[in-house]
């Protein structure tokens, strides 16, 4: 049977979109004074799905006419933007798939074609991947995510694809509320109202959205409440701005007390293999509450040392081993990599040890954390577990939500032990927030 073609938006259901989409298309046709179109500011608002929309439209409005999307790398791409748009053309015959990495994209059968690259911009921060690219006009997709240097590359880029019916040079951006760049250059002017006249700002929320679940909406009741008002309810507040704590919800009377090792229960190891110091955290989980056992530390030594130490304060204990995902590739002793000596050393089987695949980000897991502490009964030893506790109340988030790691200097910010903890909640908690 034919599969019928879904190549079509119903946008009589979402107003925002609607709105989005008429100004996209009269800007593209030289109808208003717009050249950057700008919309977003909550998860789950229709943002992405409304932009891609609008390019598969002018793709055939404009046939050879060119036009990228930017993430801030390619498996961002690949896992969130792409998939949302193979919904909007499945079924379609006028689509066909390039998938080399190094020139993703696909083509339209009157010769549009949709290009898709990673910003990458730590291992490209010239940006020289877009050098020579020609496009009548780009989407940059989380453009928090994205560097103000990517933002001016694609006004450079932009129409300078040439084709006898050309459209306005566009470009398209989604966001949520951030503190960064995007905040000063376009957020603040759009709230002071002096945002320039060739620039739409338009706020979309996740209750703009009839197709939000009450599924979804459940999960978010689980996000601390700083990430509720910034990604739910739109909130640009800079709740950072008190004292820049990475871990800002952990709270001294309510999460330090006295913890019990439990012989039986699963005693779960999160290791992270910093060279200086080696660490492990212990955590067991049960009544429903999360329990900081013991935070260990050592200078000068080797994994086999640490698991011995670890043999010898657990004895007859069932690990359950998390941690740094880079564990299972570097070889620091021998041919052996660290899991492996773990599991030999520790007499474990081959599904004792649970460890990701890569290391989660740094953004997803300071939100993971700290909504973990607000929601979850959680208490730290406070004699066992003090490296741990000095890293929650003295360690600082960069703006982009990474730690400021000031190892071994006078401030105390080694931040050895955060790294374990958000290890350990992703791989056994990580699905929280599964319908976000």
């Amino acid at each position: 049977m034919e599969q019928k073609s879904r190549y079509s938006v119903d946008l009589t259901q979402n107003e925002k979109q609607h709105k989005f989409f008429m100004l996209s298309m009269a800007a593209a046709q030289a109808a208003n004074h717009f050249k950057f179109l700008f919309y977003g500011g909550g998860i789950r608002g229709g943002k992405t799905y409304i932009i891609l929309f609008i390019l598969t439209r002018l793709c055939k409005i404009f046939p050879g006419s060119r036009w990228c999307v930017v993430r801030k790398d390619m498996p961002s791409i690949e896992t969130t933007t792409v998939p949302s748009f193979e919904k909007i053309i499945t079924g379609s015959p006028d689509w066909k798939w390039y998938r080399d990495k190094s020139n993703y994209h696909v083509t339209h059968t009157n010769g549009s074609k949709i290009f898709f690259r990673g910003e990458n911009i730590t291992i490209d921060p010239f940006l020289n991947k877009f050098l020579g690219l020609e496009v009548n006009g780009f989407f940059l997709e989380q453009m928090e995510e994205l560097s103000e240097k990517m933002f001016e590359k694609a006004i450079e880029r932009t129409g300078s694809w040439y084709i006898d019916k050309m459209p306005r040079g566009l470009i398209f951006g989604s966001f949520n509320p951030s503190q960064g760049w995007l905040k000063k250059r376009f957020y603040e002017p759009f709230k002071n109202g002096t945002l320039d006249s060739d620039t739409l700002f338009m706020e979309a929320l996740p209750s703009d959205n009839p197709f939000v679940t009450d599924d979804q909406k459940s999960g978010w009741g689980k996000m601390a409440e700083r990430y509720r008002r910034q990604f739910v309810e739109g909130s640009w507040d800079d709740f950072d701005s008190e004292d820049g704590r990475w871990l800002f919800a952990f709270n001294s009377l309510r999460h330090i007390g006295k913890v019990e090792w439990n012989p039986h229960q699963v005693t779960y190891l999160s290791f992270d293999f910093n060279r200086e110091p080696i660490t492990c955290s212990v955590w067991q989980f049960y009544d429903n509450i999360i329990r900081g056992v013991r935070s260990i530390k050592i200078n000068d030594g080797t994994i086999y040392r640490l698991c011995n130490e670890i043999l010898e304060l657990y004895p007859g204990a069932f690990f359950v081993v998390n941690g740094d995902a880079s564990g299972a590739s570097r070889t620091t002793v021998n041919i052996l990599d660290n899991y492996q000596i773990i599991k030999n050393t520790l007499n474990l089987s081959k599904g004792q040890i649970q460890v990701s695949g890569a290391n989660p980000p740094l953004k997803d897991s300071r939100m993971l954390c700290n909504s973990i502490l607000e929601i979850q009964p959680f208490i730290v030893d406070a004699e066992n577990c003090k490296p741990f506790i000095e890293d929650a109340l003295n360690c600082k988030a960069n703006a982009d939500n990474t730690i400021v790691k000031n190892n071994r200097d006078k401030t105390g910010q080694a931040a050895d032990m955060l790294d374990n903890f958000r290890y350990f909640l992703h791989k056994n908690f990580r699905d929280i927030f599964k319908n976000q």
